[in-house]
């Protein structure tokens, strides 16, 4: 397992926190009227279904699901939500070098779509991270990761500016971003038993639409984390996409205090304030175009070939934009902030806004 300190400048992340409640009684219901104390939080996680969830809104009337289903939903829902929003297969002993984010990403989900319900696992909140002691994510990447419960897969390596998961070193917790899934929704279609095993088709979809975004098969199997508490009873053991959505997943932002690094795949702008958004302090130095031109070329390298553009804005900041050239580059611009704190490397796109590199 590998770790690293918590070194994170903030960031523009996804917004808010799920509203999705754990499935102790095969149902999904309103978080906000179901605030509980942290006693009775971690009870609710770690109870068991009643029934066979065939009243649960996310399962098809004529399916029904293996006893002790319940908070299942939500390890499916993550791994739905990652492979729809990044496009990365899941994650396993066969993965390659740079599809770390099919892992943190998918436990980031999870601990946002956990959150209300194991306040006593969480050592501290902020607003941008989630932070859990190392047993909750154990428990986490078992549900799953079926191989990481069996000891034959080990957490990727987790660089420090990764944008979606970070270590702290001192409290032994990993933090989490934490997001907000919208209006995606799981459902399952088909759960047959294959042995001790279960097939299951499901689909992610948009409630406000009804549209499907994906299909996906998904193997489950007894849990093999042997941790004293477990809120999941199987464990995915395999992942596969049937069906991709043809549209890219709109990640939420928001803008966070003292935020100056953006580093999500999509930045919107926010044109309304809400009383649990922050302020953004403003920006009062500025760096030359030469320190910006330096700046930009130290992030592709010197045998890159840099122009300038001029200035961009992009949400409230103001950025120096170079085009960019070269081999094994991805981007068609780095854009340097004034204050000389950020450099990211995008793409314009045709109706204006821009793309990011991760």
């Amino acid at each position: 397992m590998y770790l690293n300190k918590l070194k994170r400048a903030a960031a523009i992340v996804l917004a808010g926190t799920m509203t999705m409640t754990m499935a102790g009684c095969g149902k999904k219901e309103e978080a906000a009227d179901n605030k509980q104390s942290q006693e009775e939080s971690t009870t609710s996680a770690k109870k068991e279904s009643a029934g066979q969830n065939t009243d649960a809104d996310y399962v098809d009337e004529e399916v029904t699901l293996p006893d002790d289903f319940g908070n299942m939903i939500y390890p499916l829902e993550a791994l739905m939500v990652e492979s729809y929003s990044k496009g990365l297969p899941y994650y396993s002993e066969d993965s390659e070098e740079g599809e770390e984010d099919s892992f943190w990403f998918s436990m980031a989900v999870l601990s946002s779509l956990m959150d209300d319900y194991v306040k006593d696992y969480s050592i501290d909140t902020d607003n941008q991270y989630l932070y859990l002691d190392e047993e909750t994510v154990n428990m986490y990447a078992s549900a799953m990761y079926d191989a990481y419960g069996t000891g034959n897969l080990e957490f990727p390596e987790l660089s420090d500016d990764d944008t979606y998961a970070t270590y702290d070193e001192e409290n032994e917790a990993y933090g989490f971003l934490r997001g907000d899934v919208g209006t995606l929704q799981p459902y399952i279609t088909i759960c047959e038993e294959d042995g001790g095993d279960y097939v299951l088709m499901t689909e992610l979809r948009d409630s406000e639409t009804d549209q499907v975004e994906g299909a996906y098969q998904i193997i489950l199997t007894q849990s093999s984390y042997d941790g004293e508490e477990n809120a999941f009873a199987y464990s995915v053991k395999d992942f596969q996409v049937l069906e991709e959505a043809g549209d890219e997943f709109d990640e939420n932002t928001e803008e966070m205090e003292e935020s100056t690094e953006m580093t999500t795949e999509e930045v919107m702008e926010t044109t309304e304030e809400t009383t649990e958004e922050t302020e953004v302090e403003e920006e009062t130095d500025s760096i030359s175009q030469d320190d910006a031109m330096d700046l930009a070329q130290d992030y592709y390298g010197a045998d890159a070939e840099y122009s300038y553009q001029g200035m961009v804005t992009v949400g409230d900041y103001e950025y120096y934009d170079f085009s960019v050239e070269g081999e094994d580059i991805s981007s068609t611009d780095v854009l340097v902030s004034v204050s000389g704190n950020d450099v990211i490397g995008g793409v314009k796109n045709d109706d204006g806004s821009w793309s990011f590199d991760q």
